[in-house]
């Protein structure tokens, strides 16, 4: 795993070609980011982070006071209720009211600050799960991208190997009609011909679906023109294979499938909280301003009520009827058909559901790093001794 990474850095580093232009060779930067940018599970999760995110932002706002207004009015015609002097009258009444009201918790058993963490938690947990989605993309472009260069040199040894044996059979031609080698010497290199040719055609078909595969990932369908640059790889030879298990201690505090799986335990540890909390009472204050109106009310300034003559705004009957309060109240819970209990049961359950989720992903973590590193030691051992094979070979 260490050795494709350093690949894949110099791959990054060599890469000097245009971006914008199309028809160039692309690079594996740019075949990363075009595999990023199109795609579409990519662009759900940026979604569903997006939400988390406004989940986490609503919940601390609901910490907060509410507020709210209202205004009635009414138009009456008979006998009617006059909502100013709470006599029946028949007459035509023109009166509202209005008001405002404000409500806030003051303890329900910690819920509030419970759900703003959990929904904390599950919005850190989305973005570590973008993160290792983007990683998994990167990672596949890479493989995909290495696969291709290394595809693309095999159909040129193949290339070689028949241009080898066609050179060999008319060389071979000659020679049988001069009488100097029989017959069924030609005939074995003309197999030999026609293996190369086989070996050629299977060398390009999976060239070809290595290619497309590459153009599958990162959303392309049209493979005319499309050409990958083919950089300067650093000697093997010089790349380190880290111990395994100082990989596996960075991976496990820095992965973000990992961390993604710490944060789901964490959200659920403030689920079972936020249940728990039903459980206690509620404490609340509670504020409000109200007034009405009437056009049938009198002002109390007028000197004959009984045949009044001032005039009486609706403004002033606002300012003059109003009236304010304030209270505080308890909401105990006594019984609620055990639903309750049955939401804290259901909590701890997917508490345990999350933690056994965490420890799958180490164990998962842990299994693939132990392939990559065997993977890449026997990689390793193989081209030292392919190395040795030529040298040998060289001095012979």
């Amino acid at each position: 795993m260490k050795k494709i990474f350093s690949i894949a850095k110099v791959l990054l580093l060599t890469s000097t070609m245009a971006w914008g232009q199309t028809e160039m060779p692309w690079t594996l930067q740019r075949c990363i980011d075009q595999a990023i940018q199109y795609n579409l599970q990519m662009k759900r999760q940026e979604l569903l982070t997006q939400s988390t995110e406004q989940d986490h932002r609503q919940s601390k706002l609901d910490l907060l006071p509410n507020l709210n207004g209202s205004i009635d009015h009414q138009l009456g015609a008979g006998r009617v209720l006059d909502r100013g002097t709470y006599k029946w009258v028949n007459t035509n009444v023109s009166q509202g009211d209005l008001g405002m009201q404000s409500e806030v918790n003051l303890f329900n058993g910690l819920q509030g600050m419970n759900s703003m963490k959990m929904n904390k938690a599950n919005y850190q947990m989305s973005m570590e799960d973008l993160e290792a989605m983007e990683n998994n993309i990167t990672i596949q472009v890479m493989t995909d991208y290495l696969d291709l260069l290394r595809n693309e040199e095999l159909v040129g040894v193949a290339e070689i190997k028949v241009e080898v044996t066609v050179q060999q059979v008319e060389r071979m031609e000659r020679l049988v009609e001069v009488g100097n080698e029989p017959q069924g010497r030609l005939l074995e290199l003309k197999a030999q011909h026609s293996a190369a040719k086989l070996a050629y055609t299977r060398a390009v078909n999976t060239r070809d679906i290595t290619k497309l595969n590459l153009m599958h990932v990162m959303n392309i369908t049209d493979v005319k023109g499309f050409v990958i640059e083919t950089p300067i790889l650093p000697d093997p030879s010089t790349v380190e294979i880290l111990e395994l298990d100082s990989v596996f201690q960075y991976a496990l505090a820095n992965l973000p499938q990992v961390k993604s799986k710490e944060y789901g335990v964490e959200a659920m540890e403030r689920y079972v909280a936020l249940q728990k909390g039903q459980r206690s009472p509620r404490l609340f204050a509670r504020g409000l301003i109200y007034s009405n109106y009437s056009n049938q009310l009198i002002n109390p300034l007028d000197p004959d009520p009984s045949n009044p003559t001032m005039d009486y705004p609706t403004s002033t009957q606002i300012k003059d009827n109003r009236y304010m309060q304030a209270s505080m109240g308890l909401v105990i819970p006594i019984f609620n058909r055990w639903r309750v209990q049955t939401d804290i049961k259901k909590a701890k359950i997917e508490l345990q559901d999350a933690e056994y989720q965490y420890d799958d992903a180490v164990l998962i973590l842990q299994k693939t790093l132990q392939q990559y590193h065997t993977e890449a030691m026997a990689a390793m051992d193989n081209y030292n001794s392919a190395v040795e094979a030529v040298a040998n070979s060289d001095e012979a």
